[in-house]
């Protein structure tokens, strides 16, 4: 008999289920029963965060961890404890067997709620297996006997622990972190523009700050918008409704040294009939005339070209150049969230699943890397627009997935303070949460929804590009992978708020700074795991990355971890930060090598000028 919380199962509707069980060995597997007087213990390495507590009860006593039986891919059957928490499950194997664990790397059984894409249920005569896969690609089966199973109510606990139809529920509403720093303050938009020369309080300044806190311009925007001064605000309003959700053109970046800036909207609704709208043409104008060294603007439509003027039958559609002056549009072919969605997917199944001699198929066929090439293309041709003096506007269809990247990778490697760790936590907060990436949707959240087509990690994409430029510019961040791998989990871990709701007014309304922890508190607690070694302060030119596919790398740390392999704790050297103290104590140790030589050297000189000295001697008295 089988039982799931919303349909039958069918192993085709979870497209990252791997195929690894070809037969089901625990199904008769002897489980012990739960002894009446449950042992009240911590599981080895284990240990409750703030705001944590244990969900597992019979009656009035808790039981911090039930046996179970646990089934990983390419291990045998281990006996195990198991604990359920508000915020994760934790499977560890019992001491007898702990060999194993030393093997294997911890994070394993350590799975947060929010992870999980799919929880199942299977339940024979004896036994209740629990199939669990995670949106990071794990999957792993527990095995609880039916009796324990039902005095500790565990499927529905975990099931609803896992998809919580209320936010409010969620572990990150429960859990502290007292930190030295409140990341909720770490970005501020008037000091961050101000940081960029943009000060409306200078008669010379040719922008202004907009209230937008009632939504009254866009309700997906920032509560501040920075626009041209000089426009009315029936202008300015009349070329919101022009455009897809109200988001207008507005600032996020300029160069004082070239004059250039650079603005973020969402498609202009031109539709079939391929309407105009004036003050949209007039709004545009401005932003031309904002360069002083070239009045022009580029725009970069991030849409292939013949899925932007599709999107003509759907209201949407593209700038007509004839009717906006001194106007360029470039077209970056990013194709959308269901492309990407279906790359991820397509990477993920192909390098857990491929056979060694068929992983490199298996990774050009997902596509994911030519994907990541166009990404970094088209920043590299907006920040080569940037770097001639000329103005750039990107969009994609609402602007807030293609564009927020674009824009987010274009600051990176334009401005040298993005590429410090704070800067970089600042560009996430400006041009991600508070321009509204929609989180809550494309994270899938709380959603055993599979078949939902609005999810894709377009988030992670962005991340792995960044992870790419650190790999190319390994002196120029200040940040090493481990942070790009942290955000990539802690986005979808439902710890902190910073990656929920979709708005800023979401935000707003689920009171997520009174509420929740910052991401960034607990970053700036743990410096030392973040800090890139080879860090080189003072690097302030652009950099321009490489986008060709020769030179991308797959990111193991991400896509490899849990297959097959790559969760094995093994000896090996996979980039700068896995042994920087012994690559840091190599360093030292080869600088007093060549300090021993070149005192080595002094001394021989200065025995060579003694002996010429004596030889001078010598050819004077003769």
């Amino acid at each position: 008999m089988r039982n799931n919380a919303n349909e039958p199962r069918n192993a085709d509707d979870d497209p990252l289920r791997m195929k690894i069980f070809q037969a089901d060995p625990v199904l008769n597997y002897s489980i012990p029963e739960l002894p009446v007087e449950v042992e009240v213990k911590f599981t080895r390495n284990f240990s409750l965060l703030e705001g944590e507590k244990i969900l597992l009860h019979k009656g009035s006593k808790r039981a911090e961890s039930i046996p179970c039986s646990l089934v990983l891919p390419n291990l045998p059957v281990l006996s195990a404890q198991f604990s359920l928490t508000n915020y994760r499950v934790v499977i560890e194997p019992n001491d007898n067997q702990w060999s194993y664990q030393n093997k294997v790397r911890p994070q394993l059984f350590d799975i947060p709620l929010l992870l999980m894409q799919r929880v199942e249920k299977t339940v024979d005569k004896s036994n209740t297996i629990l199939d669990i896969s995670t949106k990071d690609g794990r999957y792993l089966r527990a095995v609880i006997s039916n009796t324990i199973q039902s005095e500790f109510n565990v499927f529905p606990t975990l099931y609803s622990g896992a998809f919580p139809q209320n936010p409010i529920n969620r572990f990150a509403f429960s859990h502290t972190f007292c930190g030295q720093v409140d990341g909720w303050k770490l970005y501020n938009p008037q000091n961050d523009y101000a940081r960029l020369g943009v000060n409306p309080n200078k008669p010379d300044c040719r922008w202004r700050f907009l209230d937008n806190s009632t939504g009254e311009y866009c309700e997906t925007y920032p509560e501040i918008l920075v626009v041209p001064n000089d426009l009315p605000l029936m202008t300015i309003k009349t070329c919101a409704s022009f455009r897809s959700k109200n988001r207008l053109p507005v600032l996020v970046w300029c160069n004082t040294r070239r004059s250039a800036t650079l603005w973020r909207c969402s498609q202009p609704k031109t539709g079939i009939r391929t309407s105009r709208c004036v003050e949209d043409e007039e709004y545009l104008r401005r932003l031309a005339q904002s360069s002083q060294r070239d009045p022009m603007l580029h725009i970069f439509d991030a849409r292939p070209f013949v899925n932007a003027h599709a999107q003509r039958a759907l209201g949407g559609g593209v700038e007509n150049v004839n009717h906006y002056e001194n106007t360029e549009l470039h077209f970056l072919n990013i194709e959308n969230i269901h492309c990407i969605r279906e790359s991820w997917i397509s990477m993920m199944v192909g390098i857990n699943n491929a056979s060694n001699t068929k992983y490199l198929s298996a990774v050009e066929k997902s596509g994911w890397l030519e994907h990541l090439s166009l990404l970094l293309q088209g920043a590299c041709g907006v920040v080569e627009s940037l770097q001639n003096g000329i103005s750039c506007l990107i969009h994609c269809s609402d602007g807030w997935d293609r564009t927020s990247q674009l824009c987010s990778l274009v600051q990176i490697c334009m401005d040298s303070h993005y590429r410090s760790l704070r800067g970089f936590a600042q560009v996430i907060e400006k041009d991600w949460v508070s321009f509204g990436h929609q989180f809550e949707v494309r994270l899938a959240h709380a959603n055993p929804n599979l078949q939902d087509d609005k999810r894709s990690p377009i988030f992670i994409q962005f991340l792995d590009c960044v992870y790419q430029m650190t790999l190319q510019f390994p002196t120029h961040f200040e940040f090493n992978s481990l942070l790009l791998h942290d955000l990539a989990l802690f986005a979808y871990s439902g710890r902190f708020g910073t990656f929920m709701g979709n708005c800023a007014r979401d935000r707003v309304n689920l009171n997520l700074t009174g509420k929740t922890v910052s991401i960034w508190s607990y970053v700036f607690e743990n410096l030392d795991s973040y800090a890139c070694p080879y860090y080189q302060a003072g690097q302030d030119d652009p950099i321009v990355p490489i986008f060709s596919i020769r030179k991308l790398c797959i990111w193991h740390d991400l896509f490899s971890q849990w297959c097959g392999d790559f969760y094995y704790v093994v000896p090996q050297l996979l980039g700068p930060d896995d042994h920087k103290e012994a690559l840091m104590r190599s360093t030292g140790e080869g600088i007093q090598l060549y300090k021993a030589l070149i005192m080595q050297k002094d001394q021989e000189m200065k025995e060579y000028k003694r002996q010429i000295a004596e030889l001078k001697e010598k050819i004077a008295q003769i």
